[in-house]
């Protein structure tokens, strides 16, 4: 199970660390799952082998399944939820917090330079709520649909005394913005085993320009129509 003294701190610090950056997302604990409508906000619809999350934003609206058969939601601006004994959140950051372009670039970033300034404005604002010099690791990859992603890691200071190893990071871009999921591993072993977990989930994101019907895809999944 997640301490209460680990999810303290991860709330506190991890997820105030985008707090600026969130989207009007409303609280994920509502654990009877959807709404009485398809605005803006978190739903959660069960699937045949798992829980779909779906954010409906005013911009870049997503979903992302997540496979487990036991799951549960906690308060939070964004998606936070323990599934199978798996503390994930899934956050949001808008662009112009992590990228400061030069004022005489001429070209565009690439989504490598992206993803990496996300990962050292991330990391930089973690190590100072922590009081500690992180030791970053990170890799760059593409998944299913050509889609890049960054996979980065730190482990957790030893003076906090946490239940937990390592915090680790699957980030990729939409529209320039980062989504990244976040997890944390027990031990160092278990980084490979959570690092495919967080591939297989963000294998499956999807975009839309405007709000999932929410009522739609629950009527597509009980019927088994939805498709990719």
């Amino acid at each position: 199970m997640v301490s209460k003294k680990f999810f303290q701190m991860l709330s506190l610090i991890i997820v105030a660390a985008f707090s600026a950056a969130a989207a009007s997302a409303q609280t994920a604990g509502e654990k009877s799952g959807l709404k009485k409508d398809d605005g803006l906000g978190i739903y959660i619809i069960r699937t045949e082998s798992g829980y779909l999350i779906v954010h409906n934003r005013e911009k870049d609206s997503y979903s992302i399944e997540f496979r487990g058969s036991k799951f549960d939601p906690h308060e939070g601006e964004h998606p936070i939820f323990t599934i199978d004994d798996k503390l994930v959140q899934i956050v949001s950051v808008a662009n112009n917090n992590y990228w400061k372009p030069k004022g005489n670039a001429k070209n565009e970033p690439t989504d490598t330079e992206l993803l990496e300034a996300h990962k050292i404005w991330e990391s930089e604002y973690l190590g100072g709520e922590l009081k500690a010099k992180l030791s970053v690791t990170s890799e760059i990859f593409d998944i299913e649909r050509s889609r890049k992603v960054m996979f980065w890691s730190f482990p957790m200071p030893k003076a906090l005394g946490s239940d937990f190893s390592h915090q680790i990071f699957l980030t990729t871009l939409v529209n320039k913005n980062i989504i990244a999921l976040n997890a944390s591993p027990k031990s160092s072993g278990d980084q490979k085993t959570y690092r495919e977990y967080l591939v297989e989930s963000m294998n499956s994101l999807k975009i839309s320009a405007k709000p999932f019907n929410v009522k739609e895809l629950q009527e597509l999944l009980k019927k088994g129509d939805l498709v990719d």
